[in-house]
């Protein structure tokens, strides 16, 4: 009984090695596994940074191609395969551009279409965003470029150097007390109802400002005669 009992606890040893190799079968797999996706990424990386650096070089259109390509790297942190810490860190460190030309772009692609986009053009798009942020209005810098309207004129045309001013303008007169910024979203939300209305009817108004107790409207003469002609 005795040399049974011995036996039965050296064939329990010989087991341990194979549980042992298991743990390192696991192990090896998720380093397989984790090198592969490095390799992965880094090669997806280098795919983006030559399509960019070939942008660059490129037609002007090509901006919302680069921009794409580095909301890419951003959004999934492909700059950690080659051992950047930050999306700021990999644009300054591959001197592809500076940071602040790099967030321009991101910022066009993550508030404008494609097609609306390159119709503005790159520094209009960007500054109908700067705006968009700027005012108290639920909108976006698609909306602007769809039925805004800058300095009398619609935000789609309207010089990049007056969105910049109307855009610095509402910065300094946005509402700070609770009660200003609710009385500035619904003066906001008549505005657009209004110009929703207009557009329907064929009209962009030079001039709409809804006050506490009217609401003001200027248009041209000649698009209005075209508007009751066409009825």
């Amino acid at each position: 009984m005795a040399r049974a009992k011995a036996g039965a606890k050296v064939t329990a040893r010989a087991k341990q090695p194979a549980a042992s190799g298991s743990g390192a079968s696991r192990s090896e797999l998720i380093v397989a596994t984790k090198r592969a996706a490095l390799a992965a990424n880094t090669a997806r990386l280098g795919v983006l940074t030559r399509l960019i650096r070939r942008r660059l070089a490129a037609v002007v259109e090509s901006f919302y191609d680069v921009g794409e390509a580095l909301r890419e790297i951003a959004d999934r942190k492909l700059y950690a395969a080659t051992g950047h810490t930050s999306f700021g860190a990999w644009v300054e460190g591959t001197k592809l551009m500076s940071s602040a030309q790099a967030e321009k772009l991101l910022a066009i692609v993550r508030n404008v279409p494609r097609e609306a986009a390159l119709s503005a053009g790159q520094e209009r798009a960007y500054a109908l965003v700067l705006l968009a942020a700027a005012t108290p209005a639920p909108d976006s810098a698609a909306e602007l470029l769809a039925d805004g309207v800058v300095d009398g004129q619609p935000a789609a045309k309207a010089s990049v150097r007056a969105i910049k001013a109307a855009a610095t303008a509402a910065r300094k007169k946005a509402p700070t007390t609770p009660a200003a910024k609710a009385k500035a979203k619904a003066d906001a939300a008549v505005e657009r109802g209004l110009r929703a209305l207009l557009r329907a009817a064929g009209l962009t108004p030079k001039v709409l400002r809804a006050g506490p107790a009217e609401v003001r409207v200027v248009l041209g003469r000649a698009a209005v005669e075209r508007a009751i002609a066409a009825r």
